[in-house]
């Protein structure tokens, strides 16, 4: 399959350079010129923190800051930040018909209905991913644990192109499972990591560290019954999963990952909070539910992405 990335961070350099590795042929869109010419000049590598001395695996893929610069594809991945969205999908447009789905992968809620906004939402095919990766330098990126992808269909159908993707990522090592359920899927990732990203990025902690504190755990959990409160008042049946315990198990599995937005705050970079608990503050609000403590963490964050101009400030002084 030709692929088409959207987006060419973290994990969006992960899938790439697995969906390389297992013979794909695969291209990048990102505005990053110094990125785009790193993947130009060697590819896109990939390396993981188990493997002493570090090993750089590079595999072949192009890039691209413009995806006018694409003719056709037979599937894009959109794996921007939220907030990059919609002009990414404008972007790429053309690209994305009835014969070249999109799987949308970000982190958060409300995506598709800003997708929709430019392509059909036939079109469309909603995922998310467990798998956890840093990137490092321009081109390259750390693989920090190996979780599931899930993709679906609007319609809860497991459509013949559905188990085609599927199967392909599969076979690249992105372990897939095509699911009827994805909504609700995606709201109980939602959940469990608006709280993990929110509190590691305040208290500024490895995914781990989260769970040997008692203060932290407490305030986790907070924020999972929340969540969970929010999906009953929208009527987005949850299902069995103990959310809490699912919260636990990520922050063990991947205990020593930066979280991406503990990332995104050391670099100074605008967070997804607006997509996480910012949208599940919104949603409750909106149906009677006091959700008192995302609207904190929410609050807190986007303090934090204000002070950064101060904090280069205090650091010139010094």
């Amino acid at each position: 399959m030709k692929i088409v990335i959207v987006g060419a961070g973290a994990l969006g350099r992960l899938f790439g350079a697995l969906l390389a590795q297992g013979g794909e042929d695969v291209y990048f869109v990102d505005l990053d010129q110094e990125v785009v010419a790193a993947i130009n000049d060697k590819g896109v590598g990939v390396t993981s923190h188990d493997v002493e001395p570090a090993e750089i695996n590079y595999s072949p893929a192009r890039a691209t800051t413009s995806g006018g610069d694409i003719k056709e594809c037979d599937l894009v991945v959109m794996a921007v930040k939220s907030y990059h969205l919609y002009e990414a999908v404008l972007g790429v447009s053309h690209l994305i018909t009835d014969n070249s789905p999109v799987v949308c992968l970000l982190n958060g809620l409300g995506h598709i209905e800003v997708m929709e906004r430019v392509v059909a939402r036939s079109n469309i095919i909603t995922g998310f991913t467990n798998m956890a990766a840093t990137a490092l330098g321009p081109g390259l990126v750390v693989n920090d644990g190996i979780g599931k992808t899930k993709i679906g269909e609007h319609d809860g159908s497991l459509s013949p192109r559905l188990l085609k993707i599927s199967d392909m990522l599969n076979k690249c090592s992105i372990e897939t499972e095509p699911v009827h359920d994805i909504m609700s899927r995606l709201w109980c990732k939602v959940i469990v990591h608006a709280a993990i990203n929110s509190v590691s990025a305040v208290v500024r902690e490895r995914n781990g560290h989260l769970i040997e504190c008692m203060e932290s755990v407490s305030l986790l959990k907070r924020l999972i019954d929340e969540g969970e409160e929010i999906a009953d008042a929208c009527g987005v049946v949850l299902g069995s999963t103990d959310l809490y315990e699912k919260l636990m198990t990520t922050c063990r599995r991947t205990f020593n990952h930066i979280s991406p937005m503990l990332q995104d705050i050391i670099n100074r970079r605008k967070t997804e909070v607006d997509a996480l608990n910012g949208i599940l503050y919104r949603y409750g609000r909106k149906n009677g539910v006091d959700a008192c403590t995302h609207l904190t963490m929410f609050e807190l964050i986007k303090s934090v992405e204000k002070s950064y101009s101060m904090l280069e400030e205090q650091e010139e002084r010094f």
